[in-house]
């Protein structure tokens, strides 16, 4: 393998526990190697099922694989990939702040949803409600959602959790019109014990939600404001008193310079910033490539820090991998 990818391997290696065991014929390429594999292809812009089976034939060794992976393995395992980051993505977070407590932990943590647009061509809301789809290259799977930065976008969300320090702890995928409330639960469950306050936009205001975050977890959801109604229970009278604190509003002043800067990493990094689109169509396609971006972020950060290199730092990431 690789003395490079070997540093990775083992951090994932050490953190992968497989949900079950594989009845059968195991696995000739483990997914901590075969995620270093797609990281690799997506850092090279190799995106073709095909493309990467011909790399794979010129440098299986470099992955520490006997023989190179057939395309329809590739396929394969490119589709369980978003099931294996979610599961392994909150792990190495875990292990990273066994490390480095100080700059890894995650009592604190910022969740945001990021639009990316759609491959193809944009399916404008009025033929998409009346089912009429006008040209064959658009993703009939992409649906509209209002970005900070573009307005109105066609395509899919990345919904992202980071710490303090802009580091990924956990990710997931829709597309871009689902409600950013039904990502909270997914994405904190692995965090429950470890999280005490997360810092949300007005997406996430969803009362009774909230409500059993904080009894159930004991996980204080903080909101840009408190709950706006002519007459207020007392538990939303008291949930606004707490986040009006200075220490609160504090605190939700950090939410943009904390989790903003890692979407505008992933965007430089896969070149999908401004009008750039994805390089894929579908959500079963979608989901593993945009999960795999936001775990490469995490890696890389990771893979700074071993090196006393500061954490956004690209240039070492990109001159050992790409």
């Amino acid at each position: 393998m690789n003395c490079k990818l070997a540093i990775l391997y083992e951090v994932l290696q050490s953190a992968w526990s497989p949900p079950t065991a594989k009845r059968g014929k195991p696995y000739c390429y483990n997914w901590p190697s075969m995620v270093l594999f797609f990281m690799v292809m997506f850092l090279k812009g190799i995106h073709s099922h095909k493309g990467m089976a011909t790399y794979a034939k010129a440098h299986y060794q470099w992955f520490g694989w006997p023989s190179a992976p057939s395309r329809k393995t590739i396929a394969r395992r490119f589709e369980a990939l978003p099931g294996v980051i979610y599961r392994l993505m909150p792990h190495v977070a875990q292990a990273a702040r066994q490390v480095n407590w100080a700059v890894f932990s995650f009592r604190w943590a910022f969740i945001d949803k990021s639009v990316f647009r759609a491959k193809g061509g944009i399916w404008h809301q009025k033929h998409r409600q009346e089912g009429i789809v006008p040209h064959s290259s658009i993703d009939t799977d992409a649906s509209w959602a209002k970005s900070a930065y573009h307005n109105w976008r066609f395509g899919y969300g990345l919904h992202l959790v980071c710490n303090t320090n802009r580091f990924p702890i956990a990710c997931s995928v829709t597309t871009a019109a689902q409600k950013d409330t039904t990502q909270l639960v997914p994405l904190l469950v692995h965090f429950v014990e470890q999280v005490g306050v997360v810092v949300a936009d007005a997406g996430y205001i969803a009362l009774q939600l909230i409500k059993q975050l904080l009894t159930c977890w004991n996980v204080f959801v903080l909101l840009p404001y408190g709950f706006k109604a002519a007459a207020l229970s007392e538990w939303q009278q008291q949930y606004n008193c707490l986040a009006q604190t200075p220490q609160a509003r504090l605190l939700y002043k950090q939410r943009k310079p904390s989790i903003e800067p890692v979407f505008s990493l992933i965007k430089e990094l896969f070149h999908l910033t401004g009008e750039n689109q994805l390089p894929y169509q579908k959500l079963s396609k979608v989901k593993p490539y945009l999960m795999m971006t936001a775990f490469t972020i995490q890696l890389m950060m990771y893979y700074n820090h071993l090196h006393q290199k500061q954490l956004a730092t690209t240039h070492l990431f990109l001159t050992d991998f790409k």
